[in-house]
């Protein structure tokens, strides 16, 4: 999805990266959770995963808005994909939230070998690490992410 030069991003951040009206005024957003900066760093994949089984179940539980939660194969963040939830203070608390369940979790939920496809790929102290830096970071999430061509935010 080539609609930011990935070059000068500064994660973290959220952002939407695409918005769409269906035909009775819904509107679904699709948002940009980046975590690390392309081309130069990535999350384990155990990690990843994980995070991404901690963010799909608890912020689906804590709204309806929420529709999916996806781990970008570049492995730099995820897809957060919304109805009629347009407010990004609103799905910051949400993340912050789920994020701060991780903190206090003894394990992955759903990893294991009827509800996901990979259940040996999981490290809850991988994903723990990472909403860690995420809710130290959160201050920054509303910030656009992107540096201009000299490096400055």
């Amino acid at each position: 999805m080539a609609d930011i030069d990935h070059r000068y991003m500064a994660p973290p951040f959220l952002r939407v990266m695409e918005r769409r009206r269906g035909r009775h005024g819904d509107e679904t957003l699709l948002w940009d959770l980046r975590v690390a900066q392309p081309n130069v760093s990535s999350m384990a994949m155990p990690a990843i995963h994980s995070v991404e089984h901690f963010l799909s179940t608890r912020l689906r539980a804590n709204s309806d808005n929420i529709l999916a939660v996806a781990p970008m194969g570049c492995q730099t963040g995820f897809y957060i994909v919304t109805v009629n939830l347009t407010d990004r203070e609103q799905l910051s608390a949400l993340l912050a939230d789920a994020l701060a369940e991780v903190l206090t979790s003894r394990e992955v939920p759903l990893a294991d070998n009827v509800n996901c496809g990979w259940a040996l790929n999981h490290s809850l102290t991988g994903a723990q690490e990472i909403a860690e830096w995420l809710l130290r970071h959160r201050a920054r999430w509303h910030i656009p992410g992107v540096l201009e061509e000299d490096g400055r935010a």
